[in-house]
Parts: structure tokens; C-alpha cells; sequence
């Protein structure tokens, strides 16, 4: 009667017990167990001590010599299937915000402070928090910079949105922090891809920020995050459903995009090879934010997209929001990835205040 040897990493052996010697029976082992087990058979039909030299014992022989190499091989990993934006962006909420002030100034009868608080990944997330004035409640807004810059990014249409009765923070990346080592040449993939998963759960921290305060309305949460900001702002729509809108402006759906015709594309072929970035995106391209925006809601999403960026294609624009699976809607701007015109910031503006209860500015 035939049984089967079944190591752990699903590699199956089966032999005929009765002339083995062996109790039939499908018998689970790890490697070790599987290595052993070999090795007994091995010895039994005469590869170390030779008791059967005829045609049957040869076979036996090779056979179980195949399996004892099979055993000794290196485990490879079972193929993944996509990942769970629960599990990649988790974090230990009950943990100590450890919340230190530093420097305040105030401006228009708005008080802003420079702030830091533990991340639960490395460090410290150093940021600001502008505060209006009076006791609150006040809604609450999250922004994130773009790549090119910081957490000052933000700091007048913070200011402008205090007069509205928003309290905001804004924080840097981590890439902007001294304690943050710097990638290697062997590992710069790597230290990418760690870097976006950070900065995605610094942001869920800054919601706690938020929401441990008296003078901030927990139901009444933005975000705003532009480029940088942006593409990771739909995975934090994902996994965090304190937030009850955002704006997301430019933003990219896939960082491994080799052949898009966007100048972050060129930028990308000009700085590695074909097979060089191959092993780029063979990290990466598991954690590309359009995997992780499947189920944004209840959340609505505004797209704000410039007709003349130079990082964000309009195939790249269709992709993100196509992949967006929550209330959303998008609009174009005459203008550039810098969305430094008029008309998109006030856009913002009106969706914050309308979402969020805001008031008009006094003036």
C-alpha cells in the first residue's frame, strides 16, 4: 500500500510501503524529518551499506537519492497573491503618540507649531500642527507634500483653511529626516518601498494626532496630498476610514511603469537599463498604490489633475482613477504638476469646507 511523505513545502513522495517495511500512512514531515527519512531509505536499499545489488536495489537506490537531494535543496517561498493593504499599513494604534511642541508662532490670530510624534515604523515624523483660534470643535486636515518638497508645502493654505475652522498638520517624509539612514547601492528598492509603507502609516499616526485632541471633530477628517502626497493618498483612503475625504492632486497609480510617456517614465529609462529596472519593479511593483485602492469608500475622492505635467501622464490620471473603487470624481486644470494656480486651489477649498462643515473665512 502505497503512502506519502509530504515535507513542508509541499514536495510529495510515494514509494510502496509493504516492500519498504514502513506502516501506511500519509505522513506530514518538515525538512529535517524529510532529510532523515531519506537518508534511512538510502542506507536500506544499499547506497551506503550496500545489501542489494540487484536491479530492484539500484532503483531503490537512485530513488531515494533523488528524494534525499529534493529535501536538501534551498526552500523556495510559495508564490503570493496580492497583498493585504490591512497587513502591509498596520500598525500598533495603542502605542504612545509621544507628542512634543517646539517652536510656536502666531500668524493672523492663527497659532502654528512646530511638532514631533513617534512613528511606529523608525524615528521620529517631524511636522506642524496650525491651530485656529478659539476652542473648537474644529474639523481636522491631513496634508501631504510632494516629492520636491516638505511639510512647509502646506503652511499657508493651512493658515487659510484655520480662518474656515480646520486644525491641520502637515508632516515630512521620511526621506526628508536625518535619523532615516540612506539607501545602499544594494538595497535601494528596498529602502523605497520601506520608505512609502512608513511614510502611508506616519499619516494613520497623524490622524491619532488628530483625534486625541478635545478641540478636533473626529468625524469631520480631511486629507489633501499632492503628488508624492497623492499617489500615496489612495492607499491611506484604503486602510483608514477615519478620513471622510480627500484630494488628491496628480498622483501616480504605478511606480513601474517603464514605458509610460511621462517625464518620470524618461527620467526612470535614462537612470537604469531595461533589466536593471526590471529588478527595480520586481520589488515595487507588489506595492503600487492602484493594488491598494480597490475599496477607498465611504470616502469621496477629488482628482485634481494639471494638463501640462510633466510627471503625470493622462494615461497615468485614467489608470488611478479607473482603479478607484469609492465615490469619486476628477477634474482638469490649466495649469502644471505644481498646481499653482487660482482656480484648483480654490476648488479645494470648497470641497474641504463643504465636506467638512468648514465656515467662510471671516474677513
Amino acid at each position: 500500500m502505497p503512502f506519502t511523505l509530504t515535507s513542508n513545502d509541499g514536495r510529495e513522495v510515494r514509494q510502496n510501503t509493504q516492500r519498504q517495511g514502513v506502516d501506511p500512512a500519509i505522513m506530514p514531515c518538515g525538512r529535517a524529518q524529510a532529510v532523515g527519512f531519506a537518508i534511512f531509505n538510502v542506507r536500506r536499499s544499499g547506497m551506503i551499506l550496500p545489501e542489494r545489488t540487484d536491479l530492484r536495489g539500484a532503483f531503490m537506490r537512485c530513488f531515494w537519492f533523488l528524494v534525499l537531494f529534493a529535501a536538501l535543496l534551498p526552500e523556495q517561498n510559495p508564490p503570493e497573491g496580492p497583498l493585504d493593504p490591512e497587513k502591509v499599513f498596520a500598525y500598533d494604534a495603542s502605542k504612545p503618540i509621544h507628542l512634543t511642541a517646539g517652536k510656536t508662532e502666531t500668524v493672523e490670530l492663527v497659532r502654528v507649531e512646530e511638532i514631533s510624534y513617534d512613528s511606529p515604523k523608525f524615528g521620529r515624523v517631524p511636522g506642524y500642527l496650525v491651530v485656529p483660534g478659539g476652542s473648537g470643535p474644529f474639523a481636522g486636515i491631513v496634508y501631504m507634500h510632494w516629492g520636491q518638497g516638505n511639510r512647509s508645502e502646506w503652511l499657508s493654505e493651512g493658515l487659510e483653511m484655520a480662518k474656515c475652522g480646520a486644525l491641520s498638520i502637515m508632516i515630512d517624509a521620511p526621506y526628508w529626516r536625518p535619523e532615516v539612514p540612506a539607501p545602499g547601492t544594494d538595497n535601494r528598492a528596498e529602502s523605497e518601498r520601506d520608505g512609502y509603507i512608513q511614510m502611508v502609516v506616519d499619516l494613520r499616526r497623524a490622524v491619532d494626532v488628530l483625534t486625541v485632541r478635545n478641540d478636533v471633530d473626529r468625524k469631520r477628517i480631511g486629507y489633501v496630498g499632492h503628488s508624492l502626497g497623492a499617489t500615496w493618498g489612495g492607499p491611506l483612503a484604503e486602510v483608514d476610514k477615519r478620513i471622510k475625504m480627500f484630494v488628491l492632486m496628480g498622483g501616480l497609480p504605478s511606480l513601474t511603469n517603464y514605458d509610460d510617456d511621462s517625464f518620470y517614465a524618461e527620467v526612470q529609462r535614462a537612470a537604469m537599463s531595461r533589466d536593471e529596472f526590471k529588478k527595480y519593479a520586481a520589488v515595487i511593483e507588489p506595492y503600487n498604490p492602484e493594488h491598494f485602492v480597490a475599496h477607498t469608500g465611504p470616502a469621496r475622492i477629488y482628482f485634481q489633475w494639471a494638463s501640462h505635467d510633466m510627471y503625470i501622464s493622462k494615461h497615468s490620471a485614467e489608470e488611478y482613477y479607473n482603479a478607484v473603487g469609492g465615490p469619486k470624481e476628477q477634474h482638469w486644470y490649466f495649469t502644471s504638476h505644481e498646481f499653482n494656480d487660482d482656480q484648483s486651489r480654490k476648488d479645494r477649498r470648497e470641497w474641504l469646507a463643504k465636506e467638512l462643515g468648514l465656515h467662510e473665512a471671516s474677513k
